[in-house]
């Protein structure tokens, strides 16, 4: 299944210490959101002592450890064809069991990605270099690659059907329902997640189908 990852490989010469830091900071910034997040939780958090200044010693500010642990977290995320149980036994599924299993893994590389998905949601507007980052080499490259998988699937006769807006809306669905999901401990809609999947790839599909 043509969803790759074209991400660069994180780079592996950290410290023990300093990838602490930056893991327990992803996580309280996730929690609670960066602006009430203190450098002491953070230190406490990560295992030194709250007040040390012991952060200080890997990052010079809370916002370049922000700045770090969301690049570091985009550059090692997985990509969606890794949370597909068997991406070759689809190649000879029906299209809605495709569709299917593709909103299933962007619903589970979105719950795998949680803290991330909620600094983008709550902080990053407060840091546009970040906002533009997430923009351009995650969402509309992801975008990008799910608009090829779409037209892949089709085959012939479809040249009507605008790819780009199609994995818009499919990603946008997928994104909203964990979102509500996650903020407020179930959909807010009381549908299920299976009956919310079926319902969307049924559209989908229809579009697929139409004229």
């Amino acid at each position: 299944m043509a969803m790759m990852n074209d991400r660069e490989p994180a780079p592996s010469h950290r410290s023990p210490t300093r990838q602490r830091v930056t893991d327990a900071a992803m996580r309280l910034f996730g929690e609670r959101g960066y602006a009430a997040t203190t450098v002491a939780q953070i230190e406490a958090e990560a295992g030194l002592r709250s007040g040390s200044g012991g952060l200080y010693r890997h990052f010079g500010s809370k916002r370049e450890l922000l700045e770090t642990g969301v690049r570091e977290q985009l550059a090692s995320a997985r990509s969606l064809d890794q949370f597909i149980d068997d991406p070759q036994a689809l190649r000879e599924a029906s299209l809605r069991d495709r569709l299917r299993a593709v909103a299933r893994a962007g619903l589970a590389r979105l719950d795998e990605e949680r803290d991330l998905n909620r600094i983008i949601l709550r902080d990053l507007r407060d840091f546009p270099e970040l906002t533009r980052l997430v923009r351009e080499n995650e969402m509309r490259r992801i975008q990008s690659v799910l608009a090829t998988w779409l037209r892949a699937q089709a085959g012939g006769g479809t040249d009507d059907i605008d790819w780009e807006a199609l994995a818009a809306v499919l990603m946008g669905a997928v994104s909203h329902y964990w979102v509500l999901r996650d903020s407020m401990g179930e959909h807010p809609s009381g549908v299920a997640q299976d009956a919310y999947l079926d319902a969307l790839v049924d559209l989908v599909a229809q579009r697929f189908a139409a004229p």
